[in-house]
């Protein structure tokens, strides 16, 4: 029974949406008695509530005049189209409205996304200045005593208190294969390290010069 003004509309407005429109295209003419409230409520498969309802919103639009001792009867075909477009009226901002409500929310979801990256940008960019500050590379020397021994023969992090992050020797990074590999002349160890530990590693090293 739903007409194309009738979606998202109560049940009531539904019901007198459809009479409207039967008005409007004349299946229902003017002077016409429509069928009482009982017959109507079966028809359309409501309460006899319902269709009081729908039957008092087309009598306030002048569409329908419940005349007591006769029953409801078609008043005018101009006012059923000046109803129909009202109701679309209505049914259009209604629309808008949750259109408008639906974008608001993402838009929020968005602004709380776009805050967190920005956060997250922040909070890397604070990352890599500290690690910047704290990454060397420092050459093990010729002639240095750690030479043939591995990081966990010297017990490096514990002496040193600086972390060795990867060894490139010969343009190639070792696997760390923890501190099991023997450490060669010319070695470069990239280390994350404190001014006092890099102190401490250039010492263990032999004054190995930073690179």
């Amino acid at each position: 029974m739903a007409g194309p003004h009738s979606e998202g509309l109560s049940r009531y407005e539904q019901i007198a949406v459809d009479i409207a429109q039967k008005i409007a295209s004349q299946e229902y003419r003017e002077g016409m008695k429509l069928h009482g409230r009982s017959t109507l409520a079966s028809q359309y498969n409501v309460s006899p509530e319902t269709i009081r309802r729908a039957i008092s919103v087309l009598d306030a639009a002048k569409v329908v005049r419940v005349q007591p001792g006769v029953g409801i009867v078609v008043l005018s075909k101009r006012a059923a189209e000046l109803f129909l477009s009202q109701m679309h009226f209505k049914r259009t901002l209604e629309e808008l409205h949750r259109r408008l409500t639906e974008l608001v929310e993402k838009r929020r979801v968005i602004d709380n996304e776009i805050d967190q990256v920005l956060h997250d940008i922040q909070h890397s960019s604070h990352r890599y200045v500290v690690l910047h500050d704290l990454l060397h590379c420092v050459a093990i020397p010729e002639g240095s005593p750690v030479i043939g021994k591995t990081l966990r023969d010297l017990s490096f992090r514990n002496v040193t208190g600086a972390t060795v992050v990867s060894i490139e020797r010969s343009d190639r990074a070792m696997n760390l294969a923890a501190g099991e590999a023997p450490l060669s002349a010319g070695d470069l160890l990239w280390l994350i390290a404190e001014p006092g530990s890099l102190a401490q590693v250039e010492r263990l090293l032999g004054s190995g010069p930073q690179v």
